[in-house]
């Protein structure tokens, strides 16, 4: 055969093969245009082909994890502007039941407009200025939740105690975050870092991990005294933030070994995290507490894990929400709309995974456990009345009969009562922390 024709013939099969993938790939996708034109064209009132594109890849992202989702035009282009600018907010984290297509509140931010209004974590919000959620997407009710600051709002919300649905209203207002936080104020209205009821315990409280947590959390640790017998870290209710700042607060508990490692598909390492030689600022001697609860989440998972599997801290409480995963975002058609889907999932230092993926039991390994012996899970009412005590001392600077005290007014019989109610948990976290203070003072048997 010459030379010519076999190059000819060689070519030939080559594009041939080409084509023929070329169509086996995109084979759904000439079904899906075919499916997008019939309806269109066929069904019994006109539909816009975008509003039938939209709808289609929203139910794209469905059979994937609830972090993952469609976002489409007008929703991306207001979320891109969102992230260079500052908007009005009413101060709330939220969760998605993608099954039950409910918003549910992680975390009221302390001093925010839902914090004051007596909006708690575990709450379900049913309808926002009486449209109801269930009949739209989620994007565009956690939208609706932002707004001009002053603007008022109100939220149809069933709390975690009652079958009732409740009305309450707040203004949005700028939200500025105060991620650390401790257990009582002193006289200047600044947070006291140790234990009103146990002055030698010191204890922080962590909102959230945004920009300034890692700095302020230092702060904090600055401010402990010297002599304290313990250091109890309070993360329940807090859903996470920011990847950098939770690895920045293990480096200053630990000087050597992994602290996160993120794998992507095929369990492929993305990225190892570890922690950085000389970077210790807690006494190594100091005995450590993690309180954690079931809307603990990411980043406070990452946390509490790392200082669980180096041995540097007790993890008291009950298990956490099992929130393990990165979220990219990908644009389409531009930049009008994308598809946010997980990309990526976080594994302790042990080599244990922290996400809990929708299929996944309570046998399954997801999430950060109690150190044994050490779980205490609340009911609904003693996690209301913590919530709630906790609610007065965050809004009370000094006491309610001070003029200058943000409430300026005499306390009541059951305000007092929440004050005074004894937290289950943390007086666990502090036996956590005796009992670790007599084991490090025991002298070694001869």
């Amino acid at each position: 055969m010459p030379r010519g024709n076999l190059i000819t013939i060689c070519v030939t099969f080559a594009v041939a093969l080409i084509c023929y993938q070329s169509v086996a790939q995109s084979r759904y996708a000439l079904m899906f245009q075919e499916g997008l034109e019939t309806i269109a064209e066929y069904y019994v009132r006109p539909v816009k082909e975008e509003e039938l594109f939209n709808a289609a890849m929203t139910g794209l992202t469905s059979p994937l994890d609830q972090n993952s989702s469609y976002i489409a035009p007008p929703s991306y282009s207001n979320l891109r502007r969102e992230l260079g600018q500052e908007f009005g907010g009413i101060g709330v984290k939220v969760e998605y039941d993608k099954d039950k297509r409910e918003m549910i509140i992680a975390t009221p931010l302390a001093g925010s407009p839902a914090y004051d209004a007596g909006i708690q974590a575990g709450d379900v919000v049913v309808a926002i200025d009486g449209v109801e959620l269930k009949g739209e997407d989620f994007e565009d009710s956690l939208k609706r939740l932002h707004g001009e600051v002053g603007k008022p709002v109100t939220l149809t919300v069933r709390h975690i105690d009652s079958d009732e649905t409740v009305d309450i209203s707040m203004k949005r207002d700028k939200i500025m975050v105060e991620s650390v936080m401790g257990d009582t104020h002193g006289k200047d209205g600044q947070w006291e870092f140790h234990l009103a009821s146990d002055p030698k315990i010191a204890y922080i409280r962590v909102e959230s991990f945004g920009d300034r947590t890692a700095e302020d959390f230092e702060a904090a640790l600055d401010q402990i005294d010297g002599n304290s017998e313990g250091l109890i870290i309070d993360l329940r209710g807090n859903s996470g933030g920011y990847l950098e700042a939770a690895t920045h607060m293990v480096d200053m508990f630990i000087d050597e070994g992994d602290i996160l490692t993120t794998r992507t598909r095929n369990n492929e390492i993305r990225r190892v995290y570890r922690a950085t030689t000389g970077s210790t600022i807690v006494p190594k001697n100091l005995p450590v507490v993690v309180m954690i609860d079931r809307y603990s989440a990411s980043a406070s998972e990452i946390f509490a894990a790392a200082l669980q599997d180096h041995n540097r801290a007790t993890i008291v409480g009950e298990r956490s929400y099992g929130k393990g995963t990165v979220q990219s975002i990908f644009e389409l058609d531009g930049d009008r709309r994308a598809l946010k889907i997980t990309t990526a999932t976080y594994w302790r230092p042990s080599g244990h995974n922290i996400h809990r993926f929708p299929d996944a039991t309570d046998e399954d390994d997801w999430g950060v456990t109690p150190n044994p012996g050490w779980t205490l899970e609340l009911d609904q009412e003693t996690m209301k009345k913590v919530a709630l005590g906790r609610r007065l001392h965050d809004v009370d600077r000094t006491n309610f009969a001070n003029p200058e005290s943000a409430e300026n007014r005499e306390i009541t019989e059951e305000e007092q009562e929440l004050l005074d109610f004894e937290d289950p948990q943390l007086q666990l976290a502090v036996e956590a922390i005796k009992k670790a203070e007599e084991k490090s003072q025991e002298k070694p048997k001869q």
